[in-house]
């Protein structure tokens, strides 16, 4: 009987541990890695011109270092230089013109005003009775004919400065399409390709050169959702070759998405059908030195 109830009392405990379940400690995660890319912090810019044209010369090779406004390019530019040309020498005759009617008019006031004083010397001797009608009444005409050539010269006067006023914005719009022809660096920086050469014939928008703004190098990295929310900005980091141990540059995190997206540094890898979302993060790098861009990284994030 004893035997039994022992038995018996063993059974029960057994049941009641098998019922009970049993608690498990949650994994500490320590280090978050994502998959990224070495990029400018400025990106990269394509560089295209605004008109088509043929290559004419080229100031810059890949590798240099260029300032905002720097030439890069030049297209042919013979038809602009005629047109400018041509322009110019139509507000030089226009300007010209314009002097020489302003010094007409003014012989013309001065003989205005000297007929003036005749008139009134007559008109004075015929109330006298020293001068007749006809003279007086020839004086007056005299000075009628002056005036009415001077209201004509100035009215010729504002003609030529509405022409030579046209002449001279159809210069400046000259000069802006020969600017054109030139292809300049829109911000400085150092030019990473330029794939024309002189003779070449380029669209407008086709894009001859790639340039890498001056500023700071950062690592854009994709973290997936099951540890997006364990990112945070300031977290260190280190960059590494992907399935390399060894450290390339060390880091921090200045900028964590506030959203989770599909998958887009790399679509030709493993797995990229899945519909995974990942969370975007970008890293300071304290020493880019070195390291390529566009190069296919390791981001490790120490949580």
């Amino acid at each position: 009987m004893i035997l039994l109830a022992l038995v018996l009392v063993s059974c029960q405990n057994r049941k009641v541990e098998e019922q009970t379940p049993k608690t498990t400690s949650p994994i500490n995660i320590k280090q978050v890695v994502g998959i990224g890319r070495i990029e400018p912090e400025n990106q990269i810019l394509q560089i295209s011109p605004e008109v088509a044209g043929i290559v004419e010369k080229v100031y810059k090779n890949e590798n240099d270092s260029v300032r905002a406004g720097d030439i890069i390019a030049e297209l042919k530019h013979t038809v602009e230089d005629a047109n400018i040309t041509q322009l110019r020498s139509a507000v030089s005759v226009q300007a010209a013109q314009i002097k020489v009617d302003e010094n007409a008019i003014k012989e013309l006031q001065i003989r205005y005003a000297n007929a003036n004083t005749e008139l009134q010397r007559l008109q004075n001797l015929l109330e006298k009775g020293a001068e007749t009608h006809q003279v007086v009444d020839d004086a007056t005409t005299e000075m009628k004919s002056f005036q009415a050539n001077i209201n004509k010269l100035q009215a010729t006067v504002q003609v030529s400065k509405l022409k030579w006023s046209e002449a001279k914005t159809q210069v400046g719009i000259a000069e802006a399409q020969l600017k054109q022809k030139y292809i300049r660096a829109p911000v400085s920086g150092v030019l990473l390709e330029i794939n024309i050469q002189t003779g070449n014939y380029i669209d407008s928008q086709q894009t001859i050169a790639q340039l890498r703004p001056k500023g700071r190098t950062i690592a854009v990295c994709e973290i997936d959702e099951l540890f997006a929310e364990k990112i945070k900005v300031g977290q260190p980091a280190i960059i590494r070759n992907t399935g390399s141990l060894d450290t390339l540059s060390t880091g921090k995190i200045y900028f964590a998405a506030s959203f989770l997206r599909k998958k887009s540094l790399f679509t030709d890898q493993a797995g990229e059908k899945e519909d995974r979302r990942v969370r975007e993060i970008k890293i300071l790098l304290d020493n880019p030195k070195g390291i390529l861009l566009n190069s296919r990284i390791e981001c490790v994030v120490f949580i």
